[in-house]
């Protein structure tokens, strides 16, 4: 067990006598199920300490439970988290609060589970309408931050959801919403992207958020996260149209373009959609595109870059509006949730690198139309469940221990939805966004 020692507060007082261990545990296999961990720790008060570092799992380090030993400094109270990542990319988290009087741990377990209650609505929607949705961790906890004609930063205060104002979206309408560490200090920070414009760059501080730069200098379509190059940071593959690239990260946020790393010609004409897992378990995160329309395509990821893998997803001509790459079925491994323009969803599950369609056998039948997908320990069980978005309202899905996803209720109508926990009980909750803002719905 390794151990790192940080102060947190606006002083650091040597030698200070009431420094607590925060110590990240769980059950998941290291290496199989998550490689790294990047963890953050920051003084709850506005302009106080903070502390954020990413750590491979390997050498001193191949094993949970590891430590850190946390010197309060001037704070009087801190919030801790750490992210997990597999093959470069986030898979899970956790958080909790530190009063300093007591050691504190975060557990990375594989079996997420949350309250057995029906799902409920909670309070009032806020914030804008018909938004894209993005779950932010950091100092302050959890935020969403929802994105459509203006944009809002959303929290849950005293049982219900407070939207404050955010940066304006920039020109044009919102193509996608990225939650991500642009920075290296282990918050999410955002990519914002519109159909008028480069995307933006978001720095999150505390819980509100500052527009940094640009991601080069046209529009992009969609955008994924993933730690390509394997140097602890995070780097981005977007796209649009005919066009994917790779954007290295320096670890400060500033990106680079490197061209020729994904193979490219006659591949894509319409990209729609992007996700990035770890699909054969090598340690490096694998690229799969949607279009609209056209065929799925797959890249495999290599040392920063990318070659061609038709084989590892089905052809078939879709339009997609959609991916997640996300485990499904409690292996570890990521599957893939496609969201289609008019048609019903689809499943693929992860059979050693190779995604195969089992929408019949997994889903309802017939499967649920989304405009959006989110999976994630919700109910009292410890498989994978999920809530889908749809306009005409979606299922609540629940996972069974033979890995299908059983209806377990309904979602009002919604153009988006994340899980995520955004009142910092432990548990996880589901954010929609509908015609009147965003929707809290909790068991």
């Amino acid at each position: 067990m390794y151990s790192l020692a940080v102060a947190v507060g606006l002083i650091v007082v040597s030698g200070c006598n009431d420094a607590v261990t925060l110590q990240i545990a769980g059950d998941r296999p290291v290496p199989t199920a998550i490689d790294a961990i990047c963890v953050g720790i920051a003084d709850t008060s506005l302009g106080g300490g903070q502390f954020g570092r990413a750590y491979r799992l390997e050498g001193k380090l191949a094993s949970l439970p590891q430590t850190l030993r946390v010197e309060p400094g001037g704070a009087d109270a801190a919030w801790a988290w750490v992210r997990a990542d597999r093959g470069g990319v986030p898979v899970a988290g956790a958080a909790a609060a530190v009063d300093f009087s007591r050691d504190v741990g975060l557990s990375l377990d594989r079996c997420v589970t949350g309250p057995g209650d029906a799902p409920s609505e909670i309070g009032d929607a806020a914030g804008p309408p018909t938004a894209r949705l993005a779950a932010s961790q950091g100092a302050g906890g959890t935020v969403i931050v929802a994105a459509g004609a203006t944009t809002a930063v959303v929290d849950a205060r005293n049982g219900s959801l407070v939207a404050t104002d955010a940066p304006a979206p920039g020109a044009g309408a919102v193509t996608t919403i990225l939650a991500v560490d642009l920075d290296g200090d282990c918050d999410d920070d955002l990519v914002l992207a519109t159909d008028g414009a480069a995307p933006a760059l978001w720095r999150r501080d505390g819980v509100t958020f500052t527009v940094v730069g640009a991601l080069g200098g046209a529009p992009i379509a969609a955008v994924a996260a993933a730690d390509v190059d394997h140097d602890g940071d995070l780097d981005l593959v977007a796209g649009g149209g005919t066009q994917l690239a790779l954007w290295l990260n320096d670890g400060g946020g500033n990106f680079a373009r490197k061209d020729g790393a994904i193979v490219m010609p006659g591949r894509v004409s319409a990209v729609s959609a992007i996700a990035l897992g770890d699909l054969d378990g090598d340690g490096y995160a694998d690229l799969v595109v949607g279009q609209a329309p056209g065929p799925l395509r797959a890249w495999l990821g290599g040392s920063g870059s990318f070659s061609v893998a038709d084989a590892a997803v089905p052809p078939v001509p879709l339009e997609v509006t959609r991916l997640v790459l996300t485990d499904a079925d409690g292996d570890f491994d990521p599957d893939l949730a496609v969201s289609i323009r008019n048609a019903p969803m689809r499943l693929y599950v992860d059979r050693e690198g190779r995604l195969e369609d089992q929408s019949f056998v997994r889903l309802p039948q017939p499967p649920p139309m989304a405009t959006a997908i989110t999976l994630g320990g919700w109910d009292a069980g410890c498989e994978p469940d999920a809530v889908v978005a749809s306009v005409a309202g979606g299922p609540v899905l629940r996972g069974t221990a033979d890995g299908v996803l059983a209806a377990d209720g309904a979602a009002p109508p919604a153009t988006d939805v994340v899980m995520a926990d955004v009142d910092d009980d432990g548990d996880l909750d589901a954010l929609l966004a509908g015609a009147e803002g965003v929707l809290w719905l909790a068991r």
